[in-house]
């Protein structure tokens, strides 16, 4: 964590990242004291932002707005974690609004995450426009980056000069924000982030026509569709299932008592 690299074109560029300084936003200096005392939570952002790529290509267009809300709960939950925003009180009798969290999280920075390898980061679209542009306080999220990087426009108006305004939305080169974040260490949290895979086939619209159609039992027949199927393909996902458990115990993953309770569960449910 000491040094954080910035994969350029041309020599490699190492900022120090000692914690020291401020970045504008006392939200997001806190977030970044809070994960250099605490790596086990950069860690499990880290595997969080990893099992997203793995399980969502977002090369697809519809899956990419799933991928980009899922990066903004990814941050939204460490700050909670930190303790920077806390459940609003008076929403809910026990206390669990997680759009009240959602807000709070909103309300501090904007997030933007990129697993392209090349590309940069879109700030706002529009209808017939570009959007209203960089004017709120923003989290990037890419490889590149070496993590995470913070940017207030009103504060860092010389990449804020930098965002392009296209005939459909505003958008910053990562050139751009690798310089500032270069000129700025304290803007920058450390950690590791993910390129897409291209092996996702998670289907957000999949899932939620397979839950709304099958889930409360009021469409025996449009459901058909979704039975027949687990029906067809229950026999061969208990045998890649039992091999799999059978590779864990050849590796000695699992015991043998271990793996014969495992093969009962399956073979039984």
């Amino acid at each position: 964590m000491s040094d954080l690299l910035f994969p350029v074109d041309g020599p490699a560029v190492h900022v120090e990242a000692t914690g020291h300084g401020t970045s504008g936003s006392t939200a997001f200096d806190k977030l970044r004291t809070y994960l250099l005392k605490d790596p086990a939570v950069r860690i499990e952002m880290e595997n969080a932002f990893s099992s997203l790529t793995e399980r969502i290509n977002v090369s697809d267009r519809g899956s990419r707005f799933v991928a980009g809300a899922t990066g903004e709960w990814i941050i939204a939950a460490a700050c909670y974690s930190a303790g920077i925003i806390a459940f609003p009180e008076g929403h809910n009798a026990d206390g669990f609004d997680l759009a009240g969290v959602q807000a709070a999280a909103e309300g501090l920075f904007s997030v933007k995450c990129s697993f392209s390898k090349t590309s940069g980061f879109r700030i706002t679209n529009g209808i017939n426009g570009s959007g209203k542009g960089f004017v709120e306080p923003t989290i990037f999220a890419h490889q590149r980056l070496g993590g995470l990087v913070f940017a207030d426009p009103e504060k860092h108006v010389a990449l804020a000069a930098k965002a392009q305004t296209k005939p459909d939305a505003v958008v910053l080169s990562l050139a751009a924000i690798i310089e500032h974040a270069r000129e700025n260490p304290s803007c920058v949290i450390a950690m590791s982030i993910p390129l897409n895979q291209g092996r996702g086939t998670y289907d957000p619209a999949l899932e939620f026509v397979r839950s709304l159609l099958t889930g409360e039992g009021h469409y025996p027949n449009l459901s058909r569709v979704f039975e027949d199927v687990k029906r067809q393909t229950a026999g061969t996902s208990v045998v890649a299932e039992i091999r799999d458990l059978k590779a864990l115990r050849d590796q000695g993953v699992l015991s043998q008592e271990q793996f014969e309770r495992a093969v009962d569960k399956l073979v039984t449910s």
